[in-house]
């Protein structure tokens, strides 16, 4: 979705995302079944919501020549200009993407950007379509 020279890419959902949700909504119907009151309940419910609203919260920006990652409505940019590499990966690593298995990283020439050696996962729909348009504002990405 193009915007005011702004594009938003989502995160990807697939099973293991939908496999998470149904986890944790189990976990939440236990208690109605059982006799502890209504407390564990409402825990549940908030715990529910939570994990529904952080999945929600993740989504990805390509603004000029930066790219912000939203995490839990929190955004984060990264120059596009220091993108040194982009490759699927399965790693599980903690990252912003709600997919574990339509993932890639995203390496950065310059180590202080991420403050490590780790690349950046993300998991945007329209992948192709996503690293077309990295690689119309830097075409020295590796692909």
């Amino acid at each position: 979705m193009e915007r005011y020279g702004v594009t938003r890419y989502n995160s990807q959902w697939d099973g293991s995302t939908w496999f998470i949700l149904g986890l944790v909504a189990v976990c939440c119907v236990v208690p109605c079944f059982l006799d502890y009151g209504i407390w564990p309940m409402i825990i549940c419910l908030v715990m529910l919501a939570f994990v529904l609203e952080t999945f929600l919260s993740i989504y990805y920006r390509i603004d000029g020549d930066k790219l912000v990652v939203y995490s839990f409505f929190i955004p984060t940019a990264y120059p596009i200009g220091k993108i040194k590499e982009i490759k699927p990966t399965k790693s599980v690593l903690s990252s912003p993407a709600t997919s574990l298995t339509h993932r890639f990283a995203i390496t950065f020439a310059d180590r202080k950007i991420l403050k490590s050696s780790i690349p950046l996962i993300i998991s945007p729909v329209y992948q192709d379509e996503f690293i077309r348009q990295l690689l119309s504002i830097n075409p020295e990405i590796k692909h």
